[in-house]
């Protein structure tokens, strides 16, 4: 993989936000692969496509690329609120490219997000509505909080312009795919438990330290006001999907 952008693509463009796209995409489109099967090159969608920039010509893994000046770590703007909710709730959400370039326009990391961790609780949508041009109807842009993702779907592709095996990458995005196994409506607390998990950094830890998160859990799902049964429930799922395993009342330790 090539990690030198062609930033000559944009001469004539004038708009930062322009210039970025183009030469991002006509990167991805060049150096990009499939991560969901073994095909080495994907196709760009036709202009307007919503929620994919990008698929499989084998398989057809859709893609939505992203890309900035600065690592994506907390929020990442996105499109429209409600065709992002249709493709969740279709289980048709594409895996989340993010990538960050440098100054002289050479990517500094790419990563993947997959696309059953895109669940209806990392979408949030923006506090004022946008105005169609020509028209009076309104409609909501929305964000993804990375940080409701655990790390297990934040797959590596690229890291300090260092590239990641393909065999590497396309064996954690088939890993992923075991967080599939729960149903979608369950998937986002199943996912901020996980995500609390990881964030405890610990081979064993305890019930306590997953209720550190309480707050943030709440946040989420501010109408729930019975976060630690749903936590310890969530525990549970883990465990069978064989992420963790209970030691004694209240104890845990990581498997995966």
């Amino acid at each position: 993989m090539e990690l030198k952008c062609n930033p000559s693509l944009a001469d004539r463009l004038t708009r930062n936000t322009q210039r970025a796209r183009v030469i991002s995409e006509a990167w991805f489109a060049t150096e990009g692969y499939c991560l969901n099967c073994d095909s080495e090159r994907l196709k760009a969608t036709t202009a307007g496509t919503i929620a994919r920039d990008f698929e499989c010509r084998v398989c057809g893994q859709p893609y939505e690329l992203k890309s900035a000046a600065k690592a994506h770590t907390r929020i990442v703007q996105d499109g429209g609120f409600d065709s992002m909710m249709r493709r969740i709730r279709a289980q048709e959400a594409p895996a989340l490219m993010l990538m960050h370039y440098s100054p002289s326009w050479s990517v500094q990391r790419l990563v993947a997000v997959h696309p059953v961790f895109l669940t209806q609780v990392v979408v949030r949508k923006r506090a004022k509505p946008h105005i169609r041009p020509g028209t009076k109807q309104e409609y909501w842009m929305c964000d993804l909080d990375l940080t409701r993702i655990p790390s297990d779907g934040k797959i590596v592709v690229v890291d300090n312009a260092k590239v990641r095996p393909e065999a590497e990458v396309r064996k954690a995005f088939r890993d992923s795919m075991r967080f599939a196994e729960i149903p979608l409506a369950k998937r986002g607390w199943t996912g901020l438990v996980l995500a609390a998990v990881r964030k405890i950094g610990k081979m064993e830890f305890t019930l306590e330290d997953v209720y550190k998160y309480e707050e943030t859990m709440h946040a989420a799902y501010p109408q729930n006001s019975h976060v630690r049964p749903k936590i310890r429930q969530q525990l549970q799922v883990l465990r069978d999907l064989g992420y963790v395993e209970f030691l004694e009342r209240g104890v845990y330790r990581v498997l995966l």
